[in-house]
C-alpha cells in the first residue's frame, strides 16, 4: 500500500487562511497520514523526509485571481507569480527540496475571500474545503484542474 502525506499550510487568525490547516485537521483516511503545518511547513520536513512517502498533497489557500472557493492544482511554474499564505519559506523551496525525498509532491490551492487579521472562514472557502475532502476521500483529487495561465492574468 502506498504512503501518502496530507500537508495542511496556514494561519488559523488570518480568515481564510485557515483552510489548509482545516483540511488537514478534518481529513482521515487510511494510507494516509496528515498534518496541520499552520504558517511553518519547513518544520515538517524531517518527518516527511522519515515517512517514505509515495505522494505529498500540500493544500493552502492562494491568491489566483479566481472566484473565492475555486480549488486548483498549482503547478509550480505559477508559485512566484500569485500570492500564497503567509508562511516563512516560499512553498516552492519546500517543494523543491521534497522532490528528492518523495515520489509526488502536488500542490492544491483554495482561492481565498478574505484573509484580513479574523477567526474564521467565510462560507465559500468553508464550502470548498467540503468538496476537497470529500475528492479526498473519494480518490478524486486528480480531477481539480489544473490552474492556467489565461485564470491567473
Amino acid at each position: 500500500m502506498s504512503r501518502n502525506l496530507l500537508m495542511g499550510v496556514g494561519n488559523d487568525i488570518r480568515g481564510d487562511d485557515a483552510v489548509g490547516e482545516l483540511v488537514a485537521r478534518e481529513f482521515d483516511k487510511p494510507g494516509w497520514d496528515t498534518v496541520d503545518c499552520g504558517s511553518v511547513p519547513e518544520n515538517h520536513i524531517v518527518m516527511v523526509e522519515e515517512g517514505d512517502y509515495d505522494l505529498v498533497l500540500i493544500v493552502d489557500a492562494a491568491s489566483m485571481g479566481l472566484e473565492p472557493g475555486e480549488i486548483r492544482i498549482v503547478p509550480r511554474k505559477y508559485l512566484g507569480v500569485f500570492t500564497m499564505s503567509t508562511h516563512a519559506l516560499p512553498l516552492s523551496l519546500i517543494m523543491d527540496f521534497l522532490d528528492d525525498k518523495v515520489g509526488e509532491v502536488v500542490l492544491i490551492g483554495i482561492q481565498p475571500e478574505d484573509m484580513s487579521l479574523k477567526e474564521g472562514v467565510t462560507e465559500r472557502v468553508i464550502d470548498a474545503k467540503d468538496r476537497l475532502l470529500k475528492l479526498l476521500e473519494e480518490d478524486r483529487w486528480e480531477e481539480i484542474p489544473e490552474l492556467k495561465k489565461k485564470e491567473k492574468d
